[in-house]
């Protein structure tokens, strides 16, 4: 079961651990949290693709979905991600319906998609008795979220939304205040009147942005908090 997929569309809130860093051990522990994804980054963190594979195994162990922001959205890159085992893409920078499109056919197999089939993780092309129900399910348990970062995505956020095969949306604030002008301000009111536009014209259309169902915390500020409670320190001012 794709959590992340379910809630999209329930509306049903999760949580999860956001990691910048390959670290499976940091997976396993975490999820004694009642943790229900992982996401990878896979465009600001450091991954390679042997770390991105066992983050998804570890995830899975655990009843985890694992999802990764992609570095960026050509085919190559999101199909091997996609091979390695993670279930939930998380696009970045999508400023135009056709770049949604590409993103949304490489994820998921005909009709929907062009994904292509080349034995991926877990199952490495064996055990499959029936290839067309199993490429259906893959469908069924793949999830879409295409990332919002400047005022020209802003403007088509409703049409991106509208999409078949995208399941939620989601704001990169510093990068979108950047871009409308306020660089490290993401809580500038003309940032938040711009993000409050779309979540209407996105709501209208019958689906919802991350910040409305999924609540996780990086892997970074964990550690942080964590040494600073359990060392009797004091946290920095931010």
């Amino acid at each position: 079961m794709n959590h992340v997929k379910h809630a999209a569309a329930t509306g049903q809130p999760i949580r999860g651990i956001h990691l910048t860093f390959a670290a499976p051990a940091v997976i396993e522990v975490a999820s004694a949290a009642d943790l229900q994804f992982i996401y990878i980054d896979g465009e600001h963190g450091a991954f390679d693709w042997r770390d991105v594979e066992a983050a998804c195994i570890a995830a899975e162990r655990h009843g985890m979905t694992p999802i990764a922001r992609v570095p960026d959205i050509s085919v190559a890159t999101i199909t091997r991600f996609l091979d390695r085992g993670v279930r939930g893409i998380v696009a970045p920078h999508i400023e135009t319906v056709e770049q949604a499109q590409r993103v949304i056919s490489a994820t998921y197999f005909a009709p929907l998609g062009a994904r292509s089939f080349g034995a991926g993780r877990p199952e490495y092309g064996q055990r499959i008795a029936n290839r067309t129900a199993y490429m259906q399910q893959c469908n069924e348990s793949a999830s879409v979220c295409l990332m919002i970062e400047s005022a020209q995505g802003i403007e088509i956020a409703g049409e991106l939304a509208a999409l078949e095969g995208v399941d939620y949306l989601s704001f990169g604030l510093l990068d979108l205040a950047q871009d409308l002008g306020y660089p490290g301000q993401s809580d500038h009111a003309q940032v938040k009147a711009a993000v409050a536009d779309a979540d209407r014209r996105i709501a209208a259309v019958g689906k919802r942005t991350r910040e409305s169902f999924m609540k996780y915390a990086w892997i970074n500020e964990v550690l942080m908090a964590g040494m600073h409670q359990l060392l009797g320190q004091k946290a920095p001012a931010r």
